[in-house]
């Protein structure tokens, strides 16, 4: 009873003081999907030219050894295979294609011929829990980008990233490299209280709960496929020709 007593009379004030100190509306806008990094051959931005909607195979070169894990990659590996379904391409089964290359020695140009695919897309990694210290915020009240006060003040932005190889089947060749990222905070404005100071905050909602110098955005079991999709669909605009 002394505990809850003593716990309440906390609460009760932080709240007093927050009533009593001046707060500004801010939120981040790190953009992270700008550290992705895109490696595209002249190669292959030639044949997105001619064949704007290419065949696609996914092939997971190291899936997960642990079962339970495998079948939660699964899960994603089939949102992507879906998004591009979604988007007007044709997916070749990459069951098939396992089939064919577990037979040995099958060069590129039998493979062109019996599973009829004109790229393959190397799935390297699939991340969830990247991370980075963003510095500033966007002020709503003042209306400007501001830095916090000391670097001990941040906001740890998790992120997602897809690591993918492509392959040219017909030429047998490397087409591009790509590591794509994003983010709840580029999804969305995730709102936050700070002090006058820009030395500590708070959640919109979660004010009662105190002020703290570090806020976390992290993504939750729930948002996996969502970002999956979010980065297949960057994919997808990487390895589409012209429009129209």
């Amino acid at each position: 009873m002394m505990r809850l007593a003593k716990t309440a009379a906390l609460l009760f004030a932080a709240t007093a003081a927050m009533s009593c100190m001046s707060f500004n509306l801010g939120t981040v806008k790190p953009n992270i999907a700008l550290g992705s990094e895109i490696v595209s051959t002249p190669e292959l931005k030639a044949m997105l030219q001619e064949i704007p909607k290419p065949k696609i195979v996914i092939r997971v070169p190291n899936p997960p050894a642990n079962v339970t894990e495998a079948d939660r990659f699964n899960s994603y590996i089939n949102v992507i295979e879906k998004t591009f379904v979604q988007a007007g391409y044709t997916v070749r089964d990459r069951a098939l294609l396992q089939n064919v290359m577990g037979g040995g020695n099958v060069d590129y140009k039998s493979l062109k011929e019996k599973i009829d695919t004109d790229l393959i897309i190397d799935i390297l990694g699939l991340q969830f829990d990247g991370s980075t210290a963003v510095h500033t915020f966007f002020n709503k009240t003042t209306q400007k980008e501001e830095p916090f006060a000391t670097p001990q003040t941040y906001v740890e932005c998790g992120f997602a990233s897809l690591e993918c190889r492509v392959t040219i089947v017909d030429r047998g060749q490397l087409g591009g490299m790509f590591t794509l990222r994003t983010s709840p905070a580029d999804a969305q404005e995730l709102d936050f209280y700070i002090d006058g100071f820009r030395q500590n905050m708070a959640w919109v909602g979660q004010e009662s709960a105190g002020l703290f110098p570090v806020l976390r955005i992290v993504i939750g079991e729930e948002q996996k496929l969502q970002f999956t999709q979010v980065l297949a669909r960057r994919l997808i605009d990487l390895l589409s020709g012209p429009k129209g």
